[in-house]
């Protein structure tokens, strides 16, 4: 019976360090909030760049040019900025609607590390960022999680 209870103590433990709290965090200078690891660090909060990362997640938010851009093009432009970082096991993108964004996808590996690339485009303005969010010791289904999570504050 003893052994048993060490058993079961020990599962719950492990399952306790796998689950991820998230939180809203919001890149300010475009009001862009997602879910996010809780107490994950922030890099850099720019105009430009919002970059966060843990020991878990290193995440990297950029606006791009979106002049003439359409929802079409963001598979290229996605599967070009993943070549152009030698990602490697590309996943054809996928893509599906927020009720704010278009958004396209791909998974691949980066440095032997799991990876989600993705392009979110505003419906309404037509404005596009780019997210990396590279990842170890967690599940797919939790970064698919943040990716759906994405919401913008309307002006």
């Amino acid at each position: 019976m003893k052994k048993f209870l060490v058993l079961l103590v020990s599962i719950c433990l492990c399952v306790g360090i796998r689950a991820q709290v998230m939180e809203p965090i919001t890149w300010t200078a475009y009001g862009l909030t997602f879910d996010a690891p809780k107490g994950i660090l922030i890099e850099e909060d720019t105009e430009d760049t919002f970059l966060l990362n843990n020991s878990r997640f290193y995440i990297t938010l950029q606006s791009l040019e979106s002049e003439d851009m359409n929802k079409e093009a963001l598979v290229d432009l996605l599967t070009g900025l993943a070549t152009d970082d030698e990602v490697q096991e590309l996943t054809p993108a996928k893509d599906w609607d927020l009720p704010q964004f278009h958004v396209v996808y791909l998974k691949g590996k980066l440095d032997d590390e799991p990876c989600y690339y993705a392009c979110l485009m505003t419906k309404e303005a037509g404005s596009v960022f780019y997210i990396s969010i590279i990842y170890n010791r967690t599940k797919d289904e939790v970064v698919e999680k943040m990716l759906k999570s994405f919401t913008m504050e309307e002006e």
